[in-house]
This record gives C-alpha cells, structure tokens and sequence, in this order.
C-alpha cells in the first residue's frame, strides 16, 4: 500500500514537473510573439482583389474596427464580390503563425450557395494574382487544415487506401495519416492545384484558433490545439527550367477572401530558432 502511495505521489509530481515545463515554454513563446496585424489599419499588409489589383479595394472587401479584420463586411448577401487577399509586405521562413478566425452570415457568387470559405496562404511567392503559388491551409467550414499546393508539390504521409491520381483537379483528394496508423510518404501537387485532407475536424462555432509551424520546408497544421496536416519537401517550379522544382523555403503570408464573410484576429508570429 505504501509503495502503491509512492508510486502515485512520484507519477504526481512528475506530471506537475513536465505541466510546468510545458507552461514556461509556452509563456516564452508567446512573450517572443510579434503581432502581424496591429488590430488598427492594415500596415504591413497589402491588398490584391482580381480585377482591381494591387491595394485597390473600392468595394471595401477589407476593413478594421474593433481589433479584428473584417472581411466583405459591408457586402451584401448574394451579390457578386472579386475574390482577393491581404499579404504581408515582409517574406518569412522558420516560425510559427498563430491566429483567430469566426465566420460571419454571408456568402457571395460566385459562391454563394457553397461552404463558407478562406485560407491561409504560406510561401507565397510570384506575382500578385488569384491565387499565388503557395501552400494553403485551409480555412473553410468543416475542412479547416486540409493543405492545397497552389502550384507546388509537396511530401506528406498518406492513406493508402484514400490516395487521388497525382494530375490536376482532383478535388476529392489524398487523406493525411500519420506513420504510425498506417500513412505511405508520397510527393503530390505540381503546376496546378491538389489537395491533401486534415486527418481530424476540429472547428467549433464561434472563434476558432489556427495554427502553422513552418521550418524551411516543411509545415505543421494545427486546429484548436490538434495537429492535423502535415507536409515536408516544399517545392516551387524552376522559373529558368520548366517541368523542374526547386525548394520553396520562404513567402509571404496570405489570407484570402474567397466568397464568404470571414473575421481575423490576433495574427501573431513567433520567429524558430
């Protein structure tokens, strides 16, 4: 009985050890946090809307107020509104992204009939059109973390069982599944768009948390705590070499408005070491 009382007082104390380490890693993450949107204008932050171009937003698509970015939030319900995105000015490699999303009422044609939808763009590079090459997280109701390569290819660990052709428009695409529940590593995307879906739904109504840790080349997805999309050996096309890839390592970040009311906060990003 007095073993079992040491046993459970040890394993106890241990718990509490490794809770606290935990806790001071994440205090430190944070405290080395930079925000990417200062909740007041959208400095560092530039606007593409197609067929408007560059930092050209009659329509209003991206507004401030209250601490959030707000966006369509102006548009009325059904009409048609240019799909577009804010990027920021700067390029990043090796940090982690943390931030906020809520969906408001309102969807737009051409989308209006279809799940609402955003995404977060990571390694954006090329010029500014609809959409760049890049690697998406998606944001969109019931398949957020879903990763699309726009113009990229991609390694990740697959369902064997649940594996798309690797050729364009394949929407239904590959499942992600960790190595140890079976996945098969398998390169996919090229230049067009694919898709690899999350292994887990985690959104909830309300405010949802997003997050993306990318090293080099190589990302995490994380809903709500929960990884669950993963991807390494990022590749972009070789400008100088068609049909070559090259490694894509750093971009800028995107979040896009794609047909839907969508609100952002707390865009924060925390440099690797």
């Amino acid at each position: 009985m007095r073993i079992l009382l040491l046993l459970l007082l040890f394993t106890a104390a241990v718990d509490f050890a490794m809770r606290a380490t935990e806790t001071a890693r994440t205090s430190e993450t944070r405290s080395d946090a930079a925000r990417l949107f200062n909740g007041k204008n959208l400095e560092g932050w530039s606007t593409y809307l197609e067929g408007r171009g560059k930092n050209h937003d009659p329509e209003k698509v991206f507004q401030v107020h209250d601490g959030v970015v707000h966006i369509y939030k102006d548009a009325e319900q059904g009409a048609k509104m240019p799909f577009g995105y804010m990027a920021t000015e700067k390029e990043f490699a090796d940090y982690h992204l943390r931030l906020e999303y809520r969906w408001g009422t309102k969807r737009f044609a051409p989308r209006a009939q279809d799940k609402r939808d955003s995404g977060l763009l990571y390694h954006a590079v090329g010029p500014d059109k609809v959409w760049p090459c890049s690697v998406e997280l998606q944001i969109q109701e019931g398949d957020t973390g879903d990763i699309f390569t726009v113009n990229t290819r991609v390694t990740s660990t697959l369902d064997p069982k649940r594996l798309a052709p690797d050729e364009p428009k394949q929407w239904a695409g590959s499942y992600f599944l960790e190595p140890a529940d079976g996945g098969v590593e398998r390169s996919q995307g090229g230049d067009w768009i694919s898709r690899i879906v999350k292994s887990g739904t985690y959104e909830v109504d309300g405010w949802n948390t997003v997050e993306a840790t990318v090293r080099g080349d190589s990302a995490i997805h994380i809903v709500n705590g929960k990884i669950n999309n993963r991807c390494w050996n990022i590749l972009q096309p070789d400008a100088h070499d068609p049909g070559r890839f090259i490694p894509l390592k750093a971009g800028h970040i995107v979040l896009q408005a794609e047909g839907a009311e969508v609100l952002y906060r707390n865009i924060e990003i925390t440099p690797l070491k």
